[in-house]
């Protein structure tokens, strides 16, 4: 394997769905439940990985963030989970992809979650 399978390039965009954004923009920036973007977005990743969702591949037109930054440890966690579930990535543009649909996904569960409670637990996720 090539030593630059895991590269990301850092100034990368990280984009969701508009309805997806609108939800990050909620959790983020009006409740501050998460104190920035890209802790949402590797939290929904491993959201998605915890039930086995199926990876969103609807399109993504919105910027949440860059890959720059993502602090490095959560994003070498979630590469590397992400990875692991599918091992015909080729290369860190397809890693980025994949990871994208895998919180897109844990996304659309914790949408779903804020819409029947009217609020975000994060202790079902967290031992």
């Amino acid at each position: 394997m090539a030593e630059d399978y895991f590269d990301i390039d850092r100034s990368n965009h990280i984009r969701t769905s508009v309805a997806n954004k609108e939800f990050y923009n909620l959790i983020v920036d009006e409740k501050k439940i998460f104190a920035a973007k890209h802790q949402l977005y590797t939290f929904a990743i491993m959201v998605a990985v915890f039930y086995g969702a199926v990876p969103d591949t609807s399109t993504k037109s919105e910027d949440i963030c860059l890959v720059g930054n993502v602090n490095a440890d959560n994003l070498a966690i979630a590469k590397g989970i992400v990875s692991q579930l599918c091992p015909d990535i080729e290369n860190g543009g397809d890693l980025l992809k994949r990871m994208t649909e895998y919180a897109d996904a844990g996304i659309n569960i914790l949408r779903v979650e804020y819409g029947n409670n009217g609020t975000l637990r994060l202790d079902p996720y967290i031992e």
